[in-house]
């Protein structure tokens, strides 16, 4: 198993303890010590360590890969009570025999080196940031982050993108390769509501490397996770393990990747990881018990009647890191002291060696320290190749015969990360070059505050490039990853060199300064805002059903760079927006003019038309002036005004407000000479009934000089004329 996969089975556990506990603290310790525990060690640059190397043996002679497996099984009959589990018919393909000429490549500090065999005299050959799941095969690395997929050819010197077509959110992601190479597996772990014990289930997509067809579809429904063991991408066949409440399985099955249908299941017993070998003809598992911890390997030619053959561990110890030779004739393993994964371990016990066909294994390296972990095998099957870390804090990377023989520290550097081989690639193959924002981005899928760091970052990053530009970089980068976008967003606004505002999801807006990113406001859109010394006016926007909603919020910076909310309208009844705008009058934040409709206004017993939003409304203007730390609307009222005084003068005139206006203070028996051109207006009003406590008016159109509306209750339907701010005549018109 290569060791970015195994970081994946270990996810895999770690998610599937997380989903299936409530215990709390105690979940926590757990997790740490069942999932193949290590000391704590922080590493440092340091040369690698000299010494004496352990005594030559005898060679260890690599042979071919054994033949291809043939499994044959027949499908048991039905039984009354109980329906068998079929079992495969089909012959695994094994892993292509490596290339004489390979190469080494390993990935550090965001780059990727080829070398030699061994990783000597590497090069640089791509700069490719850390991604939440990678898989490597002859040359040719897969990475994925959430839906996304980026495909890294170092033979030729290609980068290629692709995204999954998934609607549910991705909680974490896996890619593999096939055994030839020839094939992609694409698994996710998503939220499924109909899932009952884990509400979560495992989508795997099969796909084209070349661009991301899809070739077959599998559903593994309500469980924690899966350990991917072999895809056979030239048979159409995948062997997995579902991943339960628990570390232990008893089962490994099979599907056809072409037809999604579970085409057989073997029993097998272990705890943890299980290994299978390149030829998929056997598989490695570990069991743990009061009686001590034991390897099992089953023979998959033998069908479901297989019994394990076992290599008992050395009291007091169990084995992690099991890596296959790639002729199938021994594992390579780390023995570590606890009689099980629970108990903390501290100490390892060694490198040790399996023979599979004797069932016998040696340590052939001493490896006392817990943190060392193991690769692989190189692709001959001559050396095993180990990373040791202590809490030394000494770390490198060696190779090793499995006599433990020709012990070879490599050059890779500290805190490197082997990948795999390559062939010799074409001539002047240029180098790669993934953007890295791109996986910083994706990376944040599902956190709203990560995402908005990122891209406080990115904006500190990007120099002189204009306000438009910024954000179609940032809409891009989001729309990758899969955020849903609001309807406007997002946008940057510049305010200076060092501040600018972000409108992101989830209707959120920032102020970014100096590549951090503070949440000040809610909202669709950043109408405007203007920077005054530490003060800050943000004009912004809610998209409503048919319009946008405007507020305002008067921000001021802390000493601690930090923004606060000095003043907001909140409270303030004659702070009218509705279906309106908000505009700074002049310069600086001293002014501002603010516009809104009648509608939705709770005027209570003023209430004289009952106004639907494709009615005509009633126009609300005002200025607003600060003074001090608060703005207040300019009046000539007194303090004591009503609400419905309020908004008259806030109101402009035109003629469906005059007639407003003029039937509220008839209604509420207050003059209504300045807005009726003579007394015969009144006995209009009266002689129509448009007083009477049972009327309902319902305003339909206004025009230059008329309002037409109606009474909803009689359905009968009236014509206002107003003139020179004055209404002149109200007429019933005919039905």
């Amino acid at each position: 198993m290569r060791q970015n996969q195994r970081q994946i089975v270990y996810r895999t556990l770690l998610a599937a303890l997380l989903l299936a506990s409530l215990a709390g603290c105690s979940l926590i310790d757990r997790l740490q010590r069942e999932l193949y525990p290590t000391a704590t060690v922080t590493s440092a640059p340091t040369e690698a360590p000299g010494g004496t190397e352990s005594p030559p043996s005898p060679t260890w002679e690599p042979t071919s890969a054994p033949p291809t497996v043939t499994l044959t099984a027949t499908v048991a009959p039905p039984e009354p009570t109980d329906t068998a589990r079929p079992e495969p018919t089909f012959t695994l393909t094994p892993s292509p025999s490596p290339a004489v000429a390979q190469h080494l490549v390993y990935a550090r500090g965001g780059s990727l080196y080829r070398g030699d065999y061994f990783g000597a005299e590497s090069v640089e050959v791509a700069i490719v940031p850390e991604m939440e799941a990678m898989d490597f095969y002859q040359g040719v690395l897969v990475a994925a982050q959430g839906r996304n997929v980026n495909i890294v050819n170092l033979r030729q010197g290609t980068l290629s993108t692709f995204q999954i077509p998934i609607t549910a959110t991705v909680d974490y992601a896996e890619v593999h390769w096939g055994a030839s190479g020839r094939g992609l597996l694409y698994l996710a772990l998503v939220p499924d509501p109909s899932a009952e014990t884990f509400e979560r289930s495992v989508e795997l997509r099969f796909l084209s490397p070349q661009d991301g067809a899809e070739k077959g579809r599998i559903l593994v429904p309500d469980v924690a996770g899966v350990s991917v063991l072999h895809y056979d991408d030239v048979l159409g066949r995948i062997m997995l393990i579902p991943r339960g409440p628990e570390i232990s399985f008893a089962e490994i099955e099979i599907y056809d990747t072409r037809s999604g249908q579970l085409v057989g299941a073997f029993p097998a017993q272990g705890d943890g990881e299980a290994a299978v070998s390149a030829d998929a003809r056997y598989v490695l598992t570990e069991r743990l018990s009061d009686q001590g911890a034991q390897l099992l390997l089953y023979d998959l030619q033998e069908g479901r009647d297989a019994r394990p053959r076992a290599w008992q561990h050395p009291a007091g110890s169990y084995s992690v890191f099991h890596v296959w030779s790639p002729d199938g004739r021994y594992v390579a393993y780390l023995l570590r002291e606890g009689r099980n994964f629970s108990d903390e371990s501290t100490k390892g016990l060694g490198l040790w060696v399996l023979d599979v066909a004797e069932m016998q294994a040696k340590k052939v390296l001493e490896e006392p320290d817990a943190a060392s972990s193991l690769f692989g095998w190189t692709p001959d099957g001559a050396y095993i190749i180990g990373h040791h870390r202590s809490s030394a804090q000494d770390e490198y990377w060696y190779a090793v015969r499995p006599d433990g023989g020709d012990r070879r520290l490599l050059s890779l550097g500290p805190q490197a990360e082997v990948l795999g081989w390559m062939p010799s690639p074409e001539a002047n193959v240029p180098k790669v070059v993934m953007d890295p924002w791109q996986a910083r981005f994706l990376a944040t899928v599902n956190d709203p505050g990560a995402m908005a760091e990122v891209v406080a970052q990115f904006v500190a990053s990007q120099g002189k490039v204009t306000d438009e530009a910024l954000s179609e970089k940032v809409h891009k980068y989001l729309k990758d990853a899969g955020w849903q976008l609001d309807l406007a967003g997002p946008r940057i606004k510049r305010l200076t060199q060092e501040i600018a505002l972000a409108q992101l999801p989830p209707m959120a807006i920032y102020v970014l300064e100096a590549g951090h990113a503070q949440l000040v406001a809610s909202g669709d859109l950043i109408l405007d805002a203007r920077l005054e010394g530490n003060d800050l006016g943000l004009i912004f926007g809610v998209i409503g059903a048919s319009s946008i909603q405007p507020a305002f919020s008067l921000l001021r910076r802390q000493e601690d760079a930090t923004w606060l909310t000095v003043w907001s309208p909140q409270g303030c009844r004659d702070w009218i927006t509705t279906d309106g705008e908000i505009k700074f009058v002049g310069k600086g934040l001293n002014t501002l003019q603010v516009s809104g409709s009648s509608f939705g206004l709770d005027v209570g017993e003023d209430e004289v038309f009952s106004e639907c939003h494709a009615c005509p409304h009633r126009r609300l203007v005002a200025t607003w002036s600060r003074r001090g730390d608060v703005y207040v609307r300019q009046t000539k009222l007194k303090a004591d005004a009503s609400m419905a005084e309020v908004i008259w003068e806030m109101t402009e005139r035109r003629p469906y407000a005059i007639l407003y206006e003029c039937l509220r203070r008839v209604r509420r028996g207050l003059s209504a000479n300045e807005l009726i051109s003579d007394k015969s207006v009144l006995s209009q009003i009266e002689g129509l009934g448009l007083l009477g406590k049972d009327v309902r008016l319902i305003p339909e159109e206004e025009r230059a000089n008329e309002v037409l509306f109606s009474d909803a209750l009689s359905q009968r339907r009236f014509r206002a004329t107003i003139e020179g701010g004055r209404v002149m005549h109200i007429e019933r018109l005919a039905d």
